[in-house]
């Protein structure tokens, strides 16, 4: 940051003294920086201000360091960062879907949108609760796929983010300073998507499914109310009990239709719930799994990645506070205890019994202040976490997730 204070057109990084594995973990770390500060947020001023950082030169490294995986972070996390910084009214669902069939093109990737017609056809009531009080006809879920040559068809990995592109909170709407800045709320969406391009950029050897929930949650005469009740794709019953906890309806479906597919692992991505945030601040995210074994993994991913997480528990019990007296499973509680639990407890009845799951409760996607060597606003949180994740513990990630069924609810 102080390098950069007075706009350099160049900057110079020197490494010196250090042992081979420090200095290539230090350059790295401060490529990282100037890749994360060099950045430009999304402006619409009569007159623009040009990035002025268009070099930096490398002294000193260790013969044979690549840094290929490390510029493919610091693009997939500036991505992120964008999306998430561009206001409701430049990123619609349309918008959204235009740009997602240009990244299919670039990289190759198989790209599918189930609009609400498809989805209607598919059962998809929890995700159209949703759609349904938006001005226009234009949400969907969108499906990308990636897949190296000579592998089959089954995903090993599916990707699913939250892309409420705003919410007004719906029927129960939210205060004008809550309701400010929930044009991020698609961050979720935002960096699964950029997860897929690090892996396709890398060259990765998984099949992946990129799923992306994307609508906006408008209030207005067409929109659900509370205690409606809904059914799922996957045949679930829902009884809405806030219109605010959104995020966790259109993941359901989104979830169950990623399920069919038979992928070896998901993981989800969300800026779900306030409750997160009051438990961890902004400096963590929160981080569910169905697989309590792959707690103490997740913990050491992001102390290693520098995108800390912590688990929270998910123990059976939880669920007596999602009971309906009319449908199989209440949306959330009316007080909004341990809401970060419920969200995923609910959430876990639309993953596949027996497929491993992992829920990132994105409480550190913005940041005033910053985060580590991101400067404050967006910070692109779960990209580095998630391909250290994937790629230096790949191992220990197939040893603790071996399929299992077992009961899930009582």
């Amino acid at each position: 940051a102080a390098a950069l204070g007075d706009e350099p057109r160049s900057v110079g990084l020197v490494v010196h003294g250090l042992e081979p594995a420090d200095a290539e973990r230090v350059a790295k770390a401060m490529l990282l920086a100037l890749g994360a500060h060099s950045w430009q947020a999304p402006a619409f001023r009569k007159e623009k201000r040009p990035a002025t950082l268009k070099k930096v030169e490398l002294f000193g490294l260790p013969a044979g360091v690549s840094l290929q995986r490390t510029l493919a972070e610091i693009d997939a996390a500036n991505l992120v960062r964008w999306l998430t910084a561009l206001p409701a009214n430049k990123l619609t669902a349309t918008a959204y879907r235009e740009l997602l069939a240009t990244l299919a093109t670039k990289n190759g990737w198989d790209f599918e949108w189930l609009d609400e017609n498809a989805l209607g056809k598919l059962g998809a009531g929890a995700f159209l609760a949703v759609s349904q009080g938006n001005a226009g006809r234009d949400a969907g879920i969108a499906r990308l796929r990636y897949r190296p040559a000579g592998t089959t068809s089954q995903p090993d990995l599916a990707l699913i983010g939250k892309g409420i592109i705003f919410d007004t909170g719906g029927t129960n709407a939210k205060t004008a300073t809550h309701m400010l800045d929930m044009h991020t709320d698609m961050s979720g969406s935002a960096v699964a998507l950029a997860v897929l391009q690090v892996l396709t950029t890398l060259d990765a050897s998984l099949s992946v499914d990129c799923w992306l929930a994307i609508t906006e949650n408008r209030s207005g005469p067409t929109a659900c109310k509370q205690r409606d009740v809904i059914t799922a794709s996957n045949g679930v019953t829902v009884e809405i009990i806030h219109t605010d906890a959104e995020g966790r309806m259109v993941l359901a479906d989104t979830l169950a239709l990623a399920g069919r597919e038979k992928p070896l692992l998901m993981i989800d991505y969300a800026t779900l719930t306030y409750a997160c945030v009051h438990a961890l601040s902004e400096r963590y995210s929160g981080i569910l799994s169905n697989r309590d074994s792959l707690n103490e993994l997740l913990i050491r991913v992001g102390r290693e990645s520098g995108e800390r997480v912590w688990p929270f528990p998910m123990d059976d019990d939880f669920d007596d506070d999602l009971k309906s007296k009319v449908a199989d499973v209440s949306q959330c509680s009316i007080g909004g205890e341990a809401d970060q639990i419920l969200a995923a407890r609910f959430l876990q009845r639309f993953v596949p019994e027996g497929t491993p799951w992992i829920h990132m409760d994105l409480a550190a996607a913005t940041r005033k202040d910053g985060l580590g060597h991101v400067p404050g606003g967006c910070t692109g949180f779960g990209v580095r976490y998630t391909t250290s994740l994937l790629l230096d513990h790949a191992a220990d990630l197939r040893e603790l997730t071996t399929p299992v069924t077992r009961p899930r609810h009582r």
